[in-house]
């Protein structure tokens, strides 16, 4: 009995072991990025003014067409002018409805109407054009904002990908030297009891694990909020858990000229190609207010059929005719063109604050990303040297001719030093795919090549 009980135990242990393994997923960054870009609200949003500006687009162009308008009435009057025109329009009009008595009294009559309208805009002083170029001009603003919100969202991803991997490899590392250095200190406290050590080294040397261990907490912190930000990213819950499956390589470092790189964004980035077809669209706004001073001339007809009743026999009467409505006073025409103006010129003003941004933000990035490109050599031999120190006091250390002091903060200068590289490789990459964003180059084919460079 007692041995079933504990097979049973057993294996629903296993078994929990192995549903838990199964829901840490796999998680490569080709996929994240794929689930990021899917996710992403901005991207959809925008989307969806697209959506939006395709449909203003067609309302615009519903100008050029006719309209048709179908009716349908019923009146009862004892009205004689009205009972006067509805025998005319019936065709029931008769010659003893000239009795003065029956044109005075005519008794209630009822008629119903069926008719339809049609107008046809043969000139609407260019309002139907200047709205269709406006709306056109909308559209292809929409469409380059969605460009743009998709380029930020791969350069979101990529950042969180990229720093999630440099916080696990980190976190590698100071696990690592936090077991060699435990292993020291639990020796040098036998040999501090056994007085064959200063109590002050020893003691100087917890202090130094106390802030291997505080970085090993602090990095252990920003890994799960990490993790966190990757599923928010995602559209995940956020205490879902992933193994993230791809490395960091070391960079290589090509050199960047700012002013290519200007020149680039102001034929490429999205943005400014959205502003640009938002002044277009002003343009046409501006012409539109300007042309509402001149005439509009619509066709129109009229069919219609009255009846008394339903079933009884009617008469047909159509009306065609040609309509001129001209302004000739206009007290909001001044405003209306004023206003179209001055967002025109708002727009110009904001197509210049974006162009001197874009070339702030590359000249500033181009600077962080060459001084990053001159320090990582320096930041990897100082990783490496920190790595041989560690190598060459480990044995000193057995030997005596170092303290447990020495060794503890040869390795903290190693975890140190470890931290530093990794954080400026993370910073080159990171910097690499911002440039690519700032000149309007980045997409999911250079996406591809970045992360193949960085072993992704």
């Amino acid at each position: 009995m007692v041995s079933r009980l504990l097979m049973a135990v057993i294996i629903s242990i296993l078994l929990s072991a192995a549903a838990s393994a199964a829901e840490v997923a796999a998680l490569p960054f080709a996929v994240f990025t794929e689930n990021v870009v899917a996710y992403y609200p901005q991207l959809k949003a925008a989307h969806s003014h697209v959506e939006i500006a395709l449909a203003q687009e067609m309302q615009a162009k519903a100008g050029f067409w006719p309209s048709l308008d179908l009716s349908a009435g019923y009146k009862v009057s004892e009205d004689p002018v009205d009972v006067f025109g509805m025998l005319l329009r019936q065709e029931r009009f008769t010659s003893s409805d000239f009795d003065l008595k029956r044109l005075n009294t005519p008794g209630r009559h009822q008629d119903l109407a069926v008719g339809a309208h049609l107008e046809m805009p043969l000139f609407d002083a260019m309002q139907t054009i200047g709205r269709t170029r406006s709306a056109r001009a909308s559209v292809k603003a929409a469409q380059a904002e969605e460009a743009f919100t998709g380029m930020e969202a791969l350069l979101v991803a990529q950042d969180a990908y990229m720093n999630a991997l440099t916080l696990e490899k980190l976190s590698s590392v100071i696990n690592e030297v936090q077991k060699s250095a435990a292993d020291d200190l639990q020796k040098a406290k036998d040999l501090k009891d056994k007085g064959m050590i200063l109590g002050a080294d020893y003691f100087s040397a917890r202090v130094m694990f106390g802030e291997l261990v505080r970085t090993r907490n602090e990095v252990a912190r920003q890994q799960k909020a990490m993790m966190a930000l990757l599923n928010i990213l995602m559209g995940e819950p956020v205490d879902r858990l992933w193994t993230l499956t791809d490395t960091i390589d070391d960079v290589k470092v090509p050199r960047n000229d700012p002013a290519m790189l200007i020149e680039q964004a102001f034929s490429r980035r999205p943005d400014l190609a959205a502003l640009e077809a938002r002044i277009k669209a002003s343009d046409a706004e501006v012409s539109r207010a300007r042309s509402m001073a001149w005439p509009a001339l619509n066709a129109f007809g009229d069919v219609t059929n009255n009846r008394n009743k339903i079933d009884a026999p009617g008469g047909d009467n159509y009306t065609v005719g040609l309509k001129v409505d001209m302004p000739l006073f206009d007290p909001a025409y001044e405003g209306r063109v004023k206003a179209a103006k001055a967002l025109k010129g708002q727009l110009g003003y904001d197509r210049q604050h974006l162009q001197d941004t874009i070339k702030r933000d590359i000249v500033q990035e181009a600077a962080r990303y060459d001084t990053l490109s001159d320090n990582i050599g320096v930041l990897k031999g100082m990783r490496d040297d920190a790595r041989e120190a560690v190598d060459l006091v480990v044995p000193l250390y057995s030997e005596g001719r170092k303290s447990i002091a020495d060794l503890l903060e040869v390795r903290r200068v190693y975890v140190q030093t470890v931290q530093e590289y990794n954080k400026a490789m993370l910073g080159m990459w990171l910097s690499r795919a911002r440039l690519l964003f700032l000149s309007g180059q980045l997409n999911r084919d250079e996406m591809k090549k970045l992360a193949e460079g960085a072993g992704l």
